[in-house]
């Protein structure tokens, strides 16, 4: 290989080129010095003349590179390549759905994902407001999780309080199976086939909702929460009952293979305590950190839990006791209805930034519910402004005549 020309040769700076790490060289005009980098050698093909004199040197062709400013070589394997936007998309959708905005609140969080920075604003017939921050709603978020869970019972307690006695039932799977329970399809799928199930059983009201975790934090454990309508029923007909459920979820091939089969739980009561508590108790979030299962998080989103069966059109059988009868207004609010008149509320379609809401000192209702001042009325009209005027005249006046009948007063006296 011919000898390299000699020439001024230098290094591109971080400031000439910002690819230096990937091995780049200036071409802007086609008669600067040859140059190299650290990867890959620059040649011209021109070196050391100048003006009419120029000339390739022999044995060197003429480059034919295409004149740009910056040409990019490839480094080697071991350079650290620059992340792409692949890299960021499984957490793509979570983080739209945590971050709605990039307005800082109190809410945001560590990772900047912030839950609560916007809010919805409704206005009744008679001009009262409300105000409901918008959650994101997922199990692990720490900063909704209890307002979260409160709506979830204000939005589901109308119908409950239909059911009287209230029956609950457990059915938890096992730990073979549950390596094919990872996709919503499946879970939605033997939700449905429980509720059916129960419908064509007698059931004429059914609510099911999955909890994903159990007491140990971190194993994917689904089981099926039911509240549904019921009573009692003999060894032989709850007997009926448990093996028509095993039967209808898990297919009796796999369960002679597995040499297992599903567990299933049923209990009932007429306690209006024990009935919230259950209510509670199925509605709260079990998957507590996103970093448990990572994958099934991402799976989860979009997930319809907490479906409904039946006809739900009776009029309450049970009453909320003590610290509990908070969710009657709340289950107002959730029906859409102000918790004190009774009014429909109509929401604004675009939602405000959180901040902007907190200028009118909103008053705390529950689950990131809020009571507003009613809007101020607009200022007085001309014919406003005259009937104020006119008040005032006669009040001038009327003080004029007492001064008046004071002073005729006086002069009597003096006499």
């Amino acid at each position: 290989m011919p000898a390299l020309p000699k020439g001024n040769f230098r290094r591109l700076s971080p400031q000439q080129s910002p690819t230096l790490n990937s091995g780049a060289f200036s071409l802007e005009d086609p008669f600067n010095r040859a140059e190299r980098t650290r990867e890959a050698v620059a040649v011209s093909g021109i070196c050391g003349e100048s003006g009419e004199s120029l000339k390739t040197l022999p044995d060197f062709p003429v480059t034919n590179f295409v004149v740009a400013p910056i040409a990019v070589v490839d480094g080697d394997a071991d350079t650290p390549k620059k992340p792409t936007i692949g890299d960021f998309l499984p957490h793509y959708v979570h983080c739209e759905a945590t971050s709605p905005s990039t307005l800082k609140t109190q809410a945001q969080k560590a990772v900047g994902q912030m839950c609560g920075s916007l809010a919805l604003v409704g206005v009744t017939e008679s001009g009262k407001r409300i105000a409901k921050r918008i959650c994101c709603g997922r199990e692990w978020c720490e900063e909704c999780r209890e307002q979260a869970h409160n709506r979830r019972i204000a939005r589901i307690l109308k119908r409950l309080l239909q059911i009287c006695p209230m029956t609950y039932i457990v059915v938890t799977f096992p730990v073979e199976v549950r390596p094919l329970m990872r996709s919503k399809a499946t879970l939605a799928l033997l939700g449905k086939r429980l509720r059916g199930l129960l419908r064509k059983r007698g059931y004429q009201k059914v609510y099911t909702r999955w909890h994903f975790f159990g007491d140990t934090p971190g194993v994917y454990h689904p089981h099926l929460n039911v509240l549904c309508d019921g009573g009692g029923m003999s060894p032989k007909q709850l007997a009926d009952e448990k093996d028509a459920i095993r039967h209808k979820l898990l297919p009796r091939s796999m369960a002679k293979l597995i040499d297992k089969d599903l567990v299933v739980h049923y209990a009932y009561s007429q306690d209006e305590k024990r009935m919230m508590h259950w209510t509670k108790y199925v509605t709260k979030a079990t998957f507590l950190e996103r970093e448990w299962d990572d994958q099934l998080a991402s799976m989860l989103y979009g997930f319809h839990n907490g479906c409904f069966a039946g006809t739900w059109n009776d009029a309450p059988k049970w009453k909320l006791t003590g610290t509990d009868k908070k969710f009657n207004a709340l289950a107002r609010l959730g029906e859409g209805r102000h918790p004190e008149s009774g009014e429909p509320v109509v929401w604004d379609k675009k939602p405000l930034p959180w901040a902007l809401v907190l200028i009118d000192n909103p008053i705390h209702l529950g689950a990131w519910w809020y009571s507003l001042p009613p809007t101020r009325p607009p200022p007085a009209q001309l014919g406003g402004v005259e009937v104020r005027l006119n008040g005032l005249l006669k009040r001038k006046h009327a003080a004029f005549l007492a001064s008046e009948e004071y002073l005729e007063q006086l002069t009597q006296g003096g006499d």
